[in-house]
């Protein structure tokens, strides 16, 4: 019988908790992003913020760290992020 490996288990609080938030490219998006994810974790630096263009240009991924709270402050994060249409994915 195969069995299948636990998924990892996150302590929280969980400093450092790596978020990559795709959208398409906009002047704005980058700004609006760190904007929507400090309201819900006020911790996130604004300096650290990473920000890249996808190959021919169309996305942007923003990678943040934040300190994350519990499950419900992630889920929390993913669905507001998700919820305005201007995020096309979350990790």
């Amino acid at each position: 019988m195969k069995t299948t490996p636990d998924a990892p288990k996150i302590e929280f609080p969980c400093e450092n908790y790596s978020l990559k938030i795709v959208g398409r490219k906009t002047a704005d998006y980058p700004t609006w992003v760190v904007q929507c994810v400090q309201q819900l974790a006020p911790d996130l630096d604004p300096k650290k913020v990473q920000i890249v263009d996808s190959k021919n240009g169309t996305f942007q991924s923003i990678r943040l760290a934040i300190t994350a709270q519990s499950a419900d402050h992630l889920q929390q994060i993913h669905q507001t992020l998700m919820a305005s249409g201007k995020v096309k994915l979350v990790l």
